[in-house]
């Protein structure tokens, strides 16, 4: 017997998550902890790592590490982690066997089966990447399913007896989601989608590390945009204190010994407050309402007619966030929901729906829109000149999917025995604006004059955001189909068996190897230099504390306790970061 369960992949963190006696349950990673970040490394030992031990080792090995890798989906990019280049599909794929090495220590049982959530604004490509990192953590991927449709399933799971218009706010680490949906009598139905791929917690982050490094080269005269590692410890610093500000008005910005001038250790020590972050983060804050106004335009709707809107993703604390959709909704966003939880909890049930682990007696039903326009480039007649790279849709974006449309086309020359079938995504009526995705020949048209024959074009999306394009000749009812794939990164099925394969090897070198001797984490390691660095300056209180948590460490070392390591790697990480003389 195995399992399925719903993935939240994430840009910044990542979950599991299962359906417990009809309702969603998050299942902790094996360090107890519910989120497992987005992270993969390299150990000392030259074993992969993902999750915080590899995100700890982000600030004192930044070169072995990779974060915020789902930002590369879909492209050719690849990542290096200690001399070893891997995909960002692999990546990915790494993340995913680790979550789901977890949830089979959690059930005692295989795991092969998993809904894994995508942002609603992602590319085919993106899609076709995700659906491939499943397969090559060697998971069947049941459904690709929209992140802020899967947070409304989770909202609408205890609203099923109302009838209202919701928004779902989805803003995470590196992406920007936002969903319009109807519900009644347990139905959820997706109206329209809108986002930016390029949009999320991360950017805000970005902007303080800059004000950091800016603020560290005025006071020091050192500038540390090129040292990889001083600018690690920058970016972990900026989101400590940009996650402190959603609570607190000001707080202190502490970096010990973030370079070295003459020889002497120079640290980093500014305030900060949330007035100075909102003034850096404005503009950003500011672009997330556009997708907004976009997805209500679309939907046909204006803000008066929305119910209740839902923030889920870590960003959505912001609080200028949370000021700015207020302002626009005339009325406060829906606490009801988790928000690093949400989408995950949504994909449980997704899968636990589509497995008949949830019965369909609870009444939910969900449909999903296609984001982009999707057609194909034709030739257009302006008198007597003809242009080239018209964009015709064929499915447009906002469209319930599952969805088949077809167009019928005409030839445009004399004696045209060919056409080729190129095929667009994007708004724009020029193809030269859209994306485009993938193309093939349709051949064996009969000869005749111009706009004699007829070639009818069908799309069938699914509700996975796969496209497949047939086509058939009208007169000779010859056929020709094509699943678009343009992603530069897809393999052939071969290369996919290989790179499963290596994967896997690599994976089950590290799983499975005898656990090396206890020491304390690299950046432990260097964590307690800097700590032994600043005890002079502290006060007495303090002081004690720090030392403390030293002396700690030499005992957990000593006694070869792997599991105390970790917690006090994350313990006098914080206790570093919380110092304010």
């Amino acid at each position: 017997m195995s399992r399925t369960v719903g993935i939240d992949l994430g840009t910044t963190n990542s979950l599991l998550a299962y359906v417990n006696s009809g309702r969603p349950e998050i299942i902790p990673n094996r360090a107890g902890e519910r989120m497992t970040p987005s992270v993969v490394g390299v150990d000392r030992h030259g074993g992969l790592i993902v999750g915080t031990s590899a995100r700890h080792r982000l600030t004192s090995a930044p070169e072995s590490t990779v974060a915020e890798s789902k930002r590369l989906m879909g492209s050719a990019q690849r990542v290096r982690l200690d001399g070893r280049l891997y995909t960002p599909t692999e990546i990915a794929a790494l993340i995913l066997r680790s979550l789901a090495d977890d949830g089979e220590r959690f059930f005692g049982q295989a795991i092969d089966e998993a809904v894994i959530t995508v942002p609603a604004y992602f590319t085919d490509a993106q899609r076709q990447a995700t659906k491939d990192a499943g397969e090559l953590a060697g998971l069947r991927v049941e459904r690709i399913l929209n992140e802020p449709t899967a947070a409304a399933l989770a909202y609408g799971l205890d609203h099923l007896d109302k009838e209202q218009h919701v928004v779902v706010f989805d803003l995470g680490g590196g992406t920007l989601d936002v969903s319009v949906l109807e519900m009644f009598e347990g139905v959820l139905d997706v109206k329209s989608s809108s986002g930016n791929n390029r949009l999320g917690g991360s950017d805000f982050d970005a902007a303080v590390v800059e004000w950091l490094a800016a603020a560290f080269a005025r006071e020091r005269g050192l500038d540390v945009r090129a040292d990889l590692r001083a600018m690690a410890r920058l970016k972990a610093a900026a989101e400590r204190a940009r996650c402190e500000l959603s609570a607190a008005r000001t707080t202190t910005v502490h970096v010990p010994s973030l370079a070295a001038r003459g020889g002497e250790p120079a640290d980093l020590e500014v305030d900060l407050s949330r007035a100075q972050l909102e003034e850096l983060i404005a503009p950003l804050v500011r672009a997330t309402l556009e997708p907004v106004r976009t997805a209500l335009s679309d939907a046909r709707l204006d803000v008066k007619a929305i119910s209740d809107v839902v923030l889920v993703g870590g960003a959505s604390r912001t609080p200028l966030v949370r000021t700015l959709v207020a302002d626009l909704f005339g009325k406060e966003p829906r606490h009801g929901v988790h928000p690093d939880e949400a989408v995950a909890l949504g994909a449980a049930l997704q899968a636990a729906l589509k497995t008949g682990a949830l019965s369909t007696q609870h009444g939910i039903m969900i449909t999903d829109v296609a984001p982009f326009t999707l057609g194909v480039e034709v030739q257009t007649q302006a008198g007597r000149q003809r242009l080239d790279g018209v964009f015709s849709p064929i499915i447009p974006r906002n469209c319930t999917i599952p969805v088949s449309r077809t167009e019928v086309y005409s030839t445009t020359s004399d004696n045209q025995r060919q056409v080729d079938i190129k095929v667009f995504q994007g708004e724009s009526r020029l193809v030269r604006n859209n994306v485009f995705l993938d193309q093939y020949t349709v051949d064996g048209i009969p000869a005749g004059p111009s706009g004699a024959e007829k070639v009818a074009v069908t799309f069938t999306y699914d509700v996975n955001g796969i496209l497949r394009v047939t086509t058939k000749v009208v007169s000779t009812g010859k056929e020709a189909d094509l699943v678009v794939d343009r992603s530069p990164q897809r393999l052939s099925d071969a290369d996919r068996v290989a790179a499963r394969e290596r994967l896997a090897r690599e994976w089950s070198a590290v799983s499975h190897a005898p656990a090396p001797p206890a020491t304390a984490p690299d950046s432990l390691d260097d964590l307690v230099a800097a700590a032994q660095a600043r005890l002079l300056t502290l006060s007495a209180d303090k002081r004690t504390r720090i030392a403390d948590l030293v002396e700690q460490v030499r005992t957990a070392r000593t006694r070869g306790d792997a599991a105390a390591l970790s917690q006090l790697d994350v313990a006098l990480t914080d206790a570093l970061f919380e110092l304010d003389e």
